[in-house]
């Protein structure tokens, strides 16, 4: 008993040590002055808007105010309406958060919400969720719970990730919110199979709902993991159907059924967003290095006259384009009510080769979490700023010593796939649950791979694959610790 309660008192002090470790390296990176962020680049209006958040009357009235890509913006006005209540539940799950600091803004007469407030709260989930993890792994060995912390203090809270909490973006909800998901499954797969404590059965399964909620809700581009979660908490539900009560039950599938609306609303609200990534999957995608774009839109269903347009992306002024200029009624009708996301994936699948070229140029602009948006205030430096240099040695070693191509990356998936399939089938209820969960990550990642050349062509696809670097981060971290963990106990058992 004594030594039970001596390696649980010290399992507490490793994860207590891990949460201040991880408190001091966020305000490092993130509050210490000059306290950087991620530019606008043109994304944050469809967080700002729905949330009711804009600029204040000093920026919009300075006629030399650089709102885009070269410098940070923190300082913003709060709009408070009737519209933004509605627009913020039925908008992106970031504008939750945002309307909880406005709240707390209002409540002590502050009239200017500063991005570093959204950056506090990312990090605070984000700390939260990792000490539930690393509690519910159950580790009672103290020397690898202390290496396991370590190691998830310099991979997932390098600068480069931090950084785009100071923004509008919609990357770290997805990342953040990931992690919850990850935290509230383990707390479930414990509470159900380990601990088979009903009277946390109910908490512990709406836990994992609003978790997945939050991060369908992130961004429009997770939408394609959709199916995979539904399915995941889908079989939750059905494995608990009589182990917690009726009313409780249809209380779990009424939030279900919530979750499962909230993200196709999101994408039905985007059309405008849509138009944009249709003409860039064709034009800045599929015909942009193409030795027969005139058949590639024959092949697409498409007017092979719109050939001259190949190579260009949808946002150059009118003039760029020769005749088919984005958003007009002529793209209506020669384009937009002709394309379609099935139209896109036929054309892959009957094309390999095309695909395959796609893929590599996918690859090779992965593990790219840097960027070369602005980092600081024009205030700070009229130079813009594009290198962070606080705590970024993972995302460093990652984007300049990893083989940037497919294979590397397939045989990263198929080892990690393999060895978690052995341990699925020698596992007992907990381990296989665990590993299920892996295998949910692992699809997430899967379909976000292809998913920023395919559906959007050459634009912007180091950004578009942020979610996917940071799950390939978790394969490679568990690759890592698994083999550190053979080690261990080969090593304990070599001393026996």
């Amino acid at each position: 008993m004594f030594e039970k309660n001596k390696k649980a008192k010290n399992t507490k002090y490793v994860i207590g040590g891990f949460v201040a470790l991880a408190a001091i390296i966020v305000m490092f990176v993130l509050f210490k002055f000059p306290q950087p962020g991620v530019a606008n680049q043109g994304d944050f209006y469809r967080v700002m808007g729905p949330a009711g958040i804009a600029y204040t009357d000093a920026y919009i009235n300075n006629p030399n105010l650089q709102k885009f890509f070269y410098y940070t913006i923190t300082d913003y006005k709060m709009v408070f309406s009737g519209n933004v209540i509605v627009s913020t539940i039925l908008g992106s799950s970031v504008g939750y958060l945002i309307a909880l600091i406005k709240i707390i803004c209002k409540a002590f007469n502050q009239d200017i919400f500063k991005t570093q407030y959204l950056a506090f709260v990312y990090a605070v989930i984000y700390i939260f969720a990792f000490a539930v993890i690393l509690k519910n792994l159950r580790i009672k060995n103290i020397i690898k719970l202390s290496i396991l912390s370590l190691l998830v203090l310099f991979v997932f809270f390098d600068g480069n990730y931090l950084v785009w909490f100071n923004s509008f973006y919609g990357e770290p909800m997805m990342i953040v919110t990931l992690m919850l998901i990850s935290a509230a499954v383990l707390y479930y797969i414990n509470v159900r199979y380990d601990d088979e404590n009903n009277k946390k059965l109910f908490k512990a399964i709406a836990f994992v709902i609003i978790a997945c909620f939050l991060f369908m809700g992130s961004k429009l581009q997770v939408t394609t993991a959709l199916p995979f979660i539904l399915m995941f908490v889908l079989k939750i539900l059905i494995d608990n159907r009589k182990k917690v009560s009726k009313k409780k039950f249809i209380i779990l599938i009424i939030m279900f059924i919530v979750m499962a609306v909230y993200p196709i609303n999101i994408s039905r609200d985007s059309k405008g967003l849509n138009r944009d990534t249709q003409f860039n999957s064709v034009f800045y995608g599929i015909l942009n290095t193409s030795d027969t774009p005139k058949q590639d839109l024959i092949d697409l269903g498409l007017n092979p006259d719109m050939a001259g347009e190949a190579g260009k992306h949808a946002y150059l002024p009118d003039d760029k384009y020769e005749k088919y200029i984005p958003r007009t009624e002529l793209m209506e009708k020669e384009f937009y009510s002709k394309i379609s996301n099935f139209k896109l994936a036929k054309f892959y699948l009957t094309h390999p080769k095309r695909l395959f070229q796609a893929m590599e140029y996918t690859a090779s602009k992965a593990y790219m979490t840097s960027t070369s948006l602005g980092k600081y205030t024009e205030q700070y430096s009229k130079t813009p700023v594009e290198k962070l240099n606080r705590f970024v040695y993972w995302s460093e070693f990652r984007e300049n010593k990893l083989p940037r191509n497919l294979l590397f990356i397939s045989f990263v998936f198929i080892a990690v796939f393999l060895v978690s399939l052995y341990s699925y089938k020698a596992g007992d209820k907990v381990i296989k649950n665990r590993v299920m969960l892996l295998w949910l990550i692992m699809m997430i990642a899967v379909m976000q791979f292809p998913m920023p050349f395919v559906g959007n062509g050459k634009a912007d696809v180091a950004k578009q694959l942020y979610l996917f670097n940071f799950i390939f981060d978790i394969l490679m971290f568990v690759s890592v610790l698994w083999v550190i963990f053979k080690l261990i106990d080969v090593i304990k058992n070599i001393k026996r």
